[in-house]
Formats: C-alpha cells, structure tokens, sequence
C-alpha cells in the first residue's frame, strides 16, 4: 500500500508540470493595516475538517468525488461559519484550492492562509492546510514538521496560525488566535510503541513549542486560542462496557481514554509523558520548557469522544455496518476512531486587556452528511464545529 501511495503521488507530481495544472493563487491573504469587517453577532462561528482532497489520480474506491464534494462545501457548509479550517486541501497539481479561496471571497471570506505551494525540486507536495475567515487576518506564522513517514513523507504537514481580529460595531475590538494541523497518520492498526506513534507525538512536541513560542509574541491576556484539526490521535480507548452488547457504541464506550489519547494531552500541555510508553528502549519524553492550560472541549463538553473517523450504523434488527463506503478504505470501516479536536486556551479571560470575555459555548461533532449525492459525506472524516461567544464586561 505504501509503495502504491507513493508511485500514485508521484505520477501526479511529474504530470502536473506536463499538463500544466499547477495553481497561481497565494497561499496567503491578510489584511491591510485599516480593514475592518464587524461583527453582526457575538458569536463566532467556527469549522475544523479534514475535507480528503488529495492530489489527482488518488483515490481510495471507485471515486473520490473530489470536484462535487467541493463543490457541495461550498455552496452548503462554507456559508454557515465564520472561521474555517481545514486539512487535506491541497493545492499540489489541482485547481480546487484556488477555485475555493476564490468561492470563499464571494460568500466573505475575504483572508485566509495556507500550506506553502512546493515545487518538484522540493520532492514533496503541500501540507494541505487552510484557514478561511471573514475577519481579517492580521498576523499568520507557519510551521513544518520533522518529515513524516511512510505515505505521510510526501506532504510537508505542519501547522498554520492566523491572529485574527474580532469586533462588534461600536465596540471594543480583540483577537481569536485560531492555529490549524494535520499530523503523521498510523495505517492499519494502531500500537503504541510502533514508530509512526512515535512520529505523531513529536511533531505534536514541535505543535506544543511553536505555541510555546507565538503566544507571547502576537497574544494579549484574555485573548482566545483555538487549536483545531486531525491529529491523527485517536482518543477512545475501545473497550466494551456491556458484554450483552456486541459492538461498540458512540457515546457508552466511548468514555475512557486511551494511553495515546493521554499522552497527545500530556505532550500538547507541555508536562511530557514517561518515556517507557512508547516502549522500553525509547528515552524521549516530549516535555516542554513551559505548561499551557489546555482543554480537550469535545470531551469536556460531551463526556465522552466522540467518533470522528470510521462510524457504524446499526439495523432495527441489529446488524452492524460501515457508516460510510464510498471514500473510506476497506480496512477503516467502522474502526471508530476520534481523532478531530477543537482544543482551547483562554486561562486568563478574566483579567483579559480589552472588556472584552470570550467564552467557548458550544462544541460537537459535525458529520456534513450531503443527501441526494452520490457520496454519503463531505468527506471521510467528519467535521468539528464550535461557537465562541463574546461578552462585554465593565471593568
């Protein structure tokens, strides 16, 4: 499979440059020093998804659907939110990216920042990440991890940050600091002490320093911070709780969690782990030089994680079947994995600069499922959606 994967990217890489497919568009749009775009409301409406839009000529079935589903997100999901982020929209050898930066202006989303396009001399593809918003963008940073493994060597994953400026009309103005990621994937199953968990937790260590590092240069007190994207960490920790029931269930099994699902929290909050969970001969401990207060919402939130990635669907008579077949590989139907997060920071919002409170309010799972198509959802994965509200408090 790895060798498939790789020999399909690169076909797609040299036959870009034949066909000329290639993109001209930025992968940067920020603000100017005097824009301005208010607030109609004191809610900011965010989207984390992994929209599976990989380069041409990959697929995993007999479609991937990539210019419908587009097409689709655009006209049905794009317009109800205000910040967007998402993963696995990559530029390299494909249009879409364009074609979606300049559908996202027309509905308002006038900035946004993303991977950085590589070249064939890079002898890799983009990270595929974006973020999309209606409020100008008046700061962005980028980083690129440690190169993956597997497949997962070809993307330049990493992270994007947008400082991003929010204001009501008449009102004070603040910031939401929105940071966006995709990390090394595990294929087939998952064991903690394999190398590519291994991987996946220090570039979630480089995740934790580069936060370390941007917060102090662009945040004031009280100003917001959103982590979001696929982490690629699945948090439940499958154990059935009721013998009698022979599946696992969403919600019911779904409240304990896993060892690498402690670990990612662990490593994101800067404590690090015990380096003998990734087996005995590992000496790494991921621990960073300061702690950040940092919340899991969906599992706050919901008392349980939920599942983002391989859901089932169960029969009136019982019977057990994939939610969805037609982008998702045979091997991950129904592995119920939660592996999409909106994390959030914010331990000062009451000593915040400006009299300005935000507050995360309401979080879940959004599947983005598109009846009367010819795909069952917007993507693989299903999406993560949250509301961040605005208070005006006198000091």
């Amino acid at each position: 499979m790895y060798l498939t994967s790789v020999f399909v990217v690169l076909l797609s890489i040299f036959g870009a440059y034949h066909l000329n497919m290639l993109s001209t568009s930025p992968n940067v749009q920020l603000a100017t020093t005097t824009a301005t775009a208010f607030m109609k409301t004191p809610r900011l409406r965010i989207l984390t998804q992994n929209m599976f839009m990989r380069p041409p000529l990959i697929k995993n079935n007999k479609s991937d659907w990539k210019d419908a589903r587009l097409d689709y997100f655009i006209e049905h999901i794009l317009p109800n939110y205000d910040v967007v982020c998402l993963q696995e929209m990559f530029e390299f050898a494909s249009s879409r990216r364009s074609r979606l930066f300049a559908a996202a202006e027309k509905l308002g989303f006038a900035y946004y920042v993303a991977s950085e396009r590589q070249y064939v001399w890079s002898a890799a593809i983009d990270g595929g990440l974006v973020i999309l918003s209606r409020f100008p963008i008046v700061a962005h940073e980028s980083l690129v991890y440690r190169r993956g493994m597997g497949p997962d060597w070809i993307p330049k994953k990493g992270v994007e940050y947008a400082k991003i400026a929010a204001q009501m009309e008449g009102g004070e103005a603040t910031h939401v600091h929105v940071f966006t990621t995709h990390t090394q994937a595990s294929y087939g199953e998952v064991v903690i002490t394999q190398p590519d968990v291994k991987r996946r937790l220090a570039q979630l260590f480089e995740f934790h320093e580069f936060v370390e590092r941007v917060l102090p240069a662009h945040r004031d007190s009280g100003e917001p911070v959103v982590l979001t994207g696929d982490f690629n960490v699945d948090s439940r920790n499958h154990v059935l709780t009721d013998p009698k029931i022979a599946y696992e269930r969403d919600v019911e099994d779904g409240v304990q969690t896993s060892d690498e699902g402690a670990g990612m929290m662990s490593v994101l909050q800067g404590h690090g782990i015990d380096p003998q969970l990734l087996g005995p001969d590992n000496k790494d401990t991921f621990k960073g030089k300061t702690v950040i207060e940092l919340h899991d919402t969906l599992r706050e939130r919901l008392g349980y994680h939920p599942v983002t990635f391989g859901n089932i669907m169960v029969d009136s008579d019982g019977t057990v079947r994939p939610r969805e077949t037609v982008l998702t590989t045979h091997q991950d139907n129904m592995v119920m994995h939660s592996i999409d997060y909106v994390m959030w920071h914010n331990p000062d919002a009451d000593s915040q600069k400006h009299n300005i409170v935000a507050k995360i309010v309401d979080v879940g799972v959004t599947p983005n499922f598109t009846p009367g198509q010819q795909f069952t959802q917007i993507s693989d994965h299903y999406g993560v959606s949250a509301e961040i509200h605005f208070s005006t408090e006198q000091k």
